[in-house]
């Protein structure tokens, strides 16, 4: 570390140099990277490995075949150096060292495949890299595994199978770790962390002053956006110190002086200062209205950030980390979402890949998505043979492998229902078994030599039909992926209690990430307070003593629930800086130290049953003498709506009646939402709700137990295997185990997205009439009715019974 002298010396040395280099005419300058110096005694972090971004999918690799795949941008220099592809593995003890390998591929070639051998303890594999394998812009990393089991040779004991790969050790190591920025698009250079997060700064004079704050989480929105970020954690700052990731300042010349800037553009030019692995973008005008006009530019036109140049595999890899929606009418491959022709000796191969859907999308049984299947079957196969399909974890179709003689197929298609998706991001899996007689016999090291039972070609191809277009809420998947844009005209309110650093880096965090799904157009707004009843789509981040009951509420969550689950003392609002956020032990005494508990914080290793904890807190359940719960007497509201049910039962016409009631309601009108009791551990809490009554506002909650939790549990809960677990209307994590707990509830209301569409309410009111069975045999009576009652008004008879 460098002392408080060396600090200002180093400073006032760099300022004098950057006002010399940086001050030019041009809208955009680089300067050299900044020489890191180390303290005596103090070994220089390891930063020449350029580690990958967070994927949805996770980093395990699991089963028989699996596979992941990063976009990797890279600048001339750094491609045009030689460079190491290293990559940390642990596998499961039940992996077969001699029948399982890991092969590398990059821009589309295979460079090399490696045995996976040290099954249970970390494995540290090496790939060199030829010169001109890796091209400057974007590339296409891509990893592959194939997994035996040692000992069973079921399609069971293929869940069994996964290797783990350790984000903090996987990645390209270069020789030297300078960046060689020379445009705004090459910020996509700049690493993530060892979670695959990107790090981002805002650094500001004030940080009060909420109009900078928002045009910084715009600027580094469109960033994020442009340049494939999937992980953003945001810093709100005062301090231009310089760090690893992206640091933004913008400023007037005096505020940048003020803030010991690293450099001093013209107004209305950029300079990107590099320091190592990070980068500190400087943005200078000489006011307000200016730096306004020039944040918008950031990202368009001469100040454009995307990331466009490359090779075709890694834009395509790009395209599909980004996951944009499904246009209806459009055909997509396999190839399209990131899978290839392959041939299969093993018992089950799954296929996974992801769908999103716009935020407006209404699931009903209005049609269905085609899947034409291209590939093959081995003659032979046991009748347990077949291809099933899960969408977001359920079953949608299935197809028997029966001929015993084989097939080969190139347009057989299975119909997975429109109703299966939802709004956002959805998983569709291919999983196939093919047994054989000789799987029985399970000669693991014969079965290695077996010819392909199965295949699956590229070409297979999914064929998106018309669906209707209606949002529904409460929903956090189509919140986040951008109905609350859309309700909020193009700018979605974000309100916290007070502007203390915890907070505001929570809330720019949450908004980046927000932002990353939204409609280009569309922005968020910091804000300092709460919302009025008439914010159409808020968005409250505080820890829950910070904000009202009646905020609460408005989201459907109880005040005094979170009060008795939360009661216990929490952490300073001064410790996150005393605490490192990517080491899990010290995450782990943070949810800890935040969370109320009933009793003292012991693990299954040193409690036992005979110790029971007879310590009774303010609204905890008395224990009982096993130091279990003792049964409560039910409430008089409780015994009340239990007869109630039953005397419905019993009323076969008026529960008809009053099922019709609640379909015709619920489409347009938000019901009462019941909540479940919140869970020991829950560390974060997001719900949705209604302020009040006739009127359209719609709130967002988060809210922790103490600002500390909340600014480390929204760093956790924005990585994007957790953001796509946000469903339902109330979604709950927890920090110590990392289990998010959301239901894909159906929406309580209906907002009118496409009002010009004849066609699209057409397929509105068959998929509402599809899911209300009853309404649907009622308008059918009724117009019957009326055809026989005009039927019999138009035909007249005569006397004799003649027309």
């Amino acid at each position: 570390m460098l002392t408080s002298l060396e600090f200002q010396s180093l400073r006032t040395g760099l300022l004098l140099t950057l006002l010399l280099l940086g001050n030019t005419a041009f809208p955009l300058s680089v300067n050299p990277a900044l020489a890191e110096e180390t303290a005596p005694g103090v070994s220089a972090p390891d930063r020449t490995l350029r580690t990958l971004p967070a994927l949805a999918a996770g980093l395990r690799l699991a089963g028989e075949s699996d596979h992941r795949e990063w976009p990797v941008y890279l600048t001339r220099k750094q491609a045009g150096q030689g460079a190491v592809f290293e990559l940390a593995l642990t596998s499961a003890v039940s992996v077969m060292p001699e029948g399982s390998s890991l092969s590398l591929m990059v821009n589309g070639q295979t460079l090399a495949e490696r045995e996976i051998h040290a099954f249970g303890q970390p494995q540290k594999l090496l790939f060199d890299l030829p010169a001109g394998v890796l091209q400057p812009g974007l590339n296409a990393v891509r990893l592959s595994v194939s997994q035996r089991h040692r000992v069973a040779c079921d399609s069971a004991a293929t869940y069994e199978l996964w290797s783990d790969i350790d984000p903090a050790r996987t990645g390209l190591r270069f020789p030297d770790n300078a960046l060689g920025l020379e445009s705004l698009s090459d910020l996509a250079a700049i690493a993530p962390d060892g979670r695959g997060a990107h790090r981002l700064r805002i650094v500001l004079a004030d940080v009060s002053d909420m109009k900078a704050l928002s045009r910084a989480v715009a600027v580094l929105t469109r960033i994020a956006r442009e340049t494939g970020i999937t992980h953003p954690i945001v810093e709100v700052t005062g301090s231009a110190q310089h760090s690893d990731g992206l640091t933004l300042i913008m400023g007037t010349p005096d505020e940048l002086r003020a803030l010991a800037s690293p450099a001093m553009p013209q107004p209305g030019n950029l300079t990107l200062v590099e320091n190592g692995s990070g980068v500190t973008l400087v943005a200078a005008e000489l006011d307000e209205a200016g730096l306004d006009s020039l944040a918008q530019r950031i990202g368009s036109g001469d100040l454009s950030v995307a990331a466009r140049t490359g090779t075709p595999d890694g834009l395509a890899a790009l395209r599909r980390l980004r996951a944009a929606a499904v246009e209806p009418g459009s055909t997509l491959t396999l190839a399209d979402l990131g899978a290839r022709t392959s041939e299969f000796n093993g018992r089950l191969q799954r296929t996974r890949f992801d769908l999103r859907l716009p935020d407006d999308f209404f699931p009903a049984e209005t049609g269905s998505i085609s899947l034409s299947l291209a590939g093959g079957y081995a003659a032979n196969l046991e009748q347990t043979s077949q291809i099933v399909v899960r969408v977001n974890g359920k079953v949608a179709a299935g197809l028997p492998l029966a001929d015993p003689q084989g097939d080969v197929f190139s347009d057989k298609v299975l119909r997975l229902s429109l109703k299966a998706f939802r709004p956002g991001l959805n998983t569709v899996e291919m999983t196939t078994q093919t047994d054989t007689q000789a799987d029985r016999h399970c000669d693991t090291l014969a079965a290695l030599q077996d010819p392909p039972r199965f295949l699956l070609v590229e070409e297979t191809r999914l064929d998106i039909p018309s669906y209707p277009r209606l949002l529904g809420l409460p929903s956090l998947n189509a919140s986040f992926g951008g109905g609350l844009a859309r309700q909020a005209k193009g700018n979605v309110p974000i309100y916290v209690p007070f502007a203390t650093p915890d907070m505001l880096s929570a809330a720019a965090t949450f908004a980046v990430r927000l932002g990353i799904d939204m409609d280009s157009t569309a922005k968020a707004t910091l804000k300092i307070g709460r919302p009025a009843v008439t914010d159409e789509a808020a968005v409250l981040i505080g820890a829950f003593g910070d904000l009202s009951p009646a905020a609460l509420a408005a989201a459907g969550l109880d005040a005094e629930q979170l009060r008795a689950a939360w009661s216990g003392q929490g952490i300073d609002g001064a410790a996150p800086q005393m605490v490192n956020a990517t080491n899990p032990l010290q995450r782990r005494v943070v949810s800890l130290q935040s969370i109320s508990r009933n009793e003292p914080v012991m693990t299954g290793s040193i409690r036992s049953p005979q110790d029971p904890v007879l310590q009774i807190m303010p609204g905890a359940t008395r224990p009982g003498p096993e130091g279990f719960p003792l049964p409560q007497s039910p409430s008089g509201t409780e015994v009340m709506r239990r007869w109630e049910q039953q005397q419905q039962g019993r009323d076969p016409l008026r529960n008809t009646l009053s099922k019709v009631e609640t379909a015709v309601s619920s489409l347009f009108f938000a019901p009462h939402i019941q909540r479940r009791d919140l869970a020991p551990g829950t560390t974060l809490v997001l719900a949705q709700g209604y302020p009040g009554a006739g009127n359209d506002s719609f709130w967002t909650v988060v809210t922790a137990p103490s600002t500390t939790a909340l600014a480390i549990a929204v760093e956790d809960i924005v990585a994007p295997q957790n953001w796509r677990q946000l469903v339902g209307e109330e979604a709950r994590y927890d920090m110590q185990s990392g289990i998010i707990e959301a239901e894909d509830s159906a929406p309580h209301f209906h907002v009118v997205t496409q009002p010009g569409s004849l066609s699209n309410w057409r397929l509105v009111a068959a998929g509402w009439l599809s899911g209300n069975p009853l309404i649907y045999a009622g308008l059918l009576l009724v117009a019957a009715l009326l055809l026989a009652v005009t039927t019999g008004r138009a035909v007249r008879y005569d006397g004799k019974g003649t027309v």
